[in-house]
């Protein structure tokens, strides 16, 4: 009998590699291959990696190997935190004795083939060979295997197939972090000439207000309009929105520095940057100011899509 507590305590943890300032950044893509031979049997496991908000790991296995499905996930659990991966064991003896066939799978793909045959009415006989190479309906090998060896040279394959794929999510989570760096660079310039033109607000603001007064032909005191001025002024000051947006770039660029698991913390940091830029929007009485709040979103939207595949 297997102790399935004691295979499910053999897990190899992921190691922790760095770069300087702090902790790698992954990409949730990968693709990874690994095989293991031993006695005449080869086994080959593939790890394929793409974005998905949470961990979901699916796993194929032959079918005398099924119960291993739970050791395999928390493995893989143990190397990836985010993401969608998708596992694919193969396990081939050469000496496997005796070929064995399940005949009721066999007749269960006869009567589907049948079926779909009547519903396109397709011509033409059925051959056996087209059966007999359906998956699963011939098996070379023994019904029984020995599973704690079988988890043992399924957990190397996997484990060579989870290094390989690491090493491509750390090649891609290079070429994002200077992707990212760099557009964080041209956020903070955009951010300095809303600054540079938000004081010049108040004297636009008089000035329109005077030429109102003018085309109305309205005499005003000069001190009324300048206390309207002001008033309209403070509301369309963006002083406070260009503050937090610095902070939130700061927050972004430590954790990028800082690496790991950031990239929910990421997608939020962004999340509220582009709220900043759409009040920035809201509030601008200058065109300038507008375009420079549009040209925010953008380069914001470009880093929340690539933000989608950080780890």
């Amino acid at each position: 009998m297997v102790d399935y507590r004691s295979l499910r305590k053999v897990a190899v943890s992921g190691d922790i590699r760095y770069l300087k300032g702090g902790l790698l950044i992954k990409s949730m893509t990968g693709f990874g291959f690994g095989e293991v031979e031993e006695d005449g049997t080869r086994v080959s496991v593939e790890v394929r990696c793409w974005n998905h908000r949470f961990c979901d790991v699916g796993v194929h296995l032959p079918k005398v190997l099924a119960r291993l499905e739970p050791e395999v996930t928390e493995l893989v659990r143990g190397r990836i935190s985010r993401g969608r991966v998708q596992v694919s064991v193969t396990w081939e003896e050469e000496s496997a004795g005796t070929p064995t066939v399940d005949f009721d799978l066999a007749k269960a793909y006869k009567e589907k083939l049948e079926e779909l045959k009547r519903m396109l009415e397709l011509k033409g006989e059925m051959e056996m060979g087209l059966i007999a190479g359906l998956p699963e309906v011939v098996r070379r090998g023994r019904e029984e295997v020995d599973l704690e060896r079988a988890w043992r040279l399924i957990s190397q394959a996997c484990s060579k197939a989870l290094e390989e794929a690491d090493a491509m999510r750390e090649r891609e989570g290079r070429k994002l972090r200077e992707f990212l760096s760099e557009r964080l660079k041209t956020l903070e310039e955009l951010v300095g000439e809303v600054e540079g033109l938000a004081p010049l607000q108040v004297e636009r603001i008089r000035a329109r207000l005077q030429e109102r007064m003018r085309e109305m032909e309205v005499k005003v005191d000069p001190d009324r309009i300048a206390v309207e001025a002001a008033l309209l002024a403070q509301r369309s000051d963006v002083t406070e929105e260009c503050v937090r947006l610095r902070s939130h770039i700061s927050q972004f660029r430590d954790s990028l520095e800082r690496g790991g698991v950031v990239g929910r913390r990421l997608d939020f940091l962004l999340q509220e940057m582009y709220r900043e830029a759409n009040t920035i929007g809201a509030k601008a009485a200058d065109a300038r100011i507008s375009n420079l709040a549009v040209s925010l979103k953008e380069g914001i939207e470009q880093l929340r899509e690539q933000v989608q595949n950080v780890e």
